[in-house]
């Protein structure tokens, strides 16, 4: 199978979204801080707050809706829903929620402070945290490909592959493809052993073969091959059984049935829940099928490796801004010290007392390394030495603070 190799991912422009940034952090905080306060009172006391909540994270909402950052306004879009539902009562605002909601605010920031620094999209890694609200709210679909965004317009050259051989001039019996494959569904789904699903699957895989090699329209040809990788994933044991592996399986059993009936259309939606699996399996997966369109959709990269690992949170980002507010105090007294030879008194003080609160802030964040720096460089500009090299001195130290502020930069 032969490809047009477009895998190479569309870099991030960061120029709007550093423009609004500011706005969304702040919106976000304001919504926190009021629904904490909400989730700490009684329920006949929360609405005020919580609206004060909402209101301020349809600012953000709305600031991120004015730039491209593909998933991230159905981030703050769920956690209006959330609000919405603590507001009519329909889920309860009590602290786990409310922590819940607040965790997602976070790892949004993060995620769009990572983008600004230059870190490809992959709005999958805000999955767990999406997760975890969707749950609270009783969303009936919960699936990471909801946060996964490949480029559907894009058709690739997909040549039939000599496993699936050429279409036969007789029009393709949909109808026997179709219970081909509904006798291999049930099994499949109430298999307990992976062997024995790997082994309905593949009969699953060889009627869906048969669809694919039927298609004559490049656009309906790719869909279906897309679901004869998904199909070949399974087989093979790269990808194993979930929920989402049998949901996709279900719906391809109904989109089989409305080919039946005469009805070719693709959904997207199924597209985009195939091409994530595949985008899952990786380069390296077994199914030839599937390289060749992770290539040729150009998926690699789409998604972090592990879907369920919690990359945010785990910082606390007060004390973040914190360190890095103090670290930049203390390089402009620093400078301001240096121009006068160590003879501002004024700077002098105020680079000792940003020294002081970045370590504390170094403390809280558990960096006890960092911290441990900036005590040092006080204590070296505290000698009061009359051979001291003052030249050299500015060095080190103009050295040591660059690189605490490059240290708190890449803190994540």
């Amino acid at each position: 199978m032969t490809t047009t190799d477009i895998s190479t991912p569309p870099t991030f422009d960061t120029g709007p979204l550093s423009w609004v940034m500011v706005e969304i952090r702040e919106a976000l905080a304001r919504s926190r801080t009021a629904l904490l306060e909400a989730g700490g009172r009684a329920p006949e006391d929360q609405a005020t707050q919580l609206q004060l909540a909402k209101t301020h994270l349809h600012q953000a909402h709305g600031a991120l809706q004015m730039v491209d950052v593909q998933g991230a306004d159905l981030v703050t879009a769920l956690a209006e829903t959330a609000l919405e539902r603590f507001k009519s009562g329909a889920v309860k605002c009590t602290s786990d929620h409310v922590h819940t909601v607040s965790q997602l605010y976070q790892a949004l920031v993060e995620y769009l402070e990572e983008l600004l620094a230059g870190a490809p999209p992959q709005p999958a890694r805000l999955y767990p945290y999406y997760r975890d609200v969707l749950m609270m709210t009783g969303a009936e679909r919960i699936h990471p490909a909801d946060l996964f965004f490949p480029d559907l317009t894009r058709t690739p050259d997909l040549a039939k592959s000599a496993e699936s051989g050429e279409p036969a001039d007789t029009a393709p019996d949909y109808v026997a493809m179709r219970q081909r494959f509904e006798r291999a569904l049930l099994p499949y789904l109430k298999s307990p052993g992976a062997a024995q699903q790997q082994e309905h699957a593949a009969t699953l895989q060889d009627a869906v073969t048969s669809v694919a090699a039927a298609q004559r329209d490049g656009k309906a040809h790719a869909f279906w091959l897309a679901m004869q990788a998904f199909a070949e994933l399974v087989a093979s044991g790269d990808l194993a059984a979930s929920v989402q592996v049998k949901q996709l399986f279900g719906m391809i059993n109904l989109q089989l049935r409305r080919l039946s009936q005469g009805n070719p259309a693709q959904p997207d939606a199924m597209l985009r829940d195939a091409l994530f699996f595949i985008a899952m399996a990786g380069p390296d997966a077994g199914s030839a099928t599937a390289r060749a369109l992770g290539a040729g959709f150009g998926l690699y990269g789409l998604v972090p490796a592990d879907i369920e690992a919690r990359h945010y949170g785990r910082i606390d980002v007060a004390a973040l801004e914190d360190a890095r507010a103090q670290v930049a105090q203390a390089q402009d007294a620093w400078g301001q010290l240096a121009d006068s030879n160590g003879e501002d008194e004024e700077a002098e003080m105020a680079f000792a007392g940003a020294l002081a609160d970045g370590a504390a802030a170094c403390d809280r964040l558990d960096v006890a390394a960092l911290g441990a720096l900036l005590r040092q460089v006080q204590q070296a500009t505290a000698v009061n030495d009359p051979g001291l090299d003052y030249p050299a001195l500015v060095a080190e130290i103009t050295t040591a603070l660059q690189f605490a502020a490059h240290s708190l930069t890449q803190m994540r």
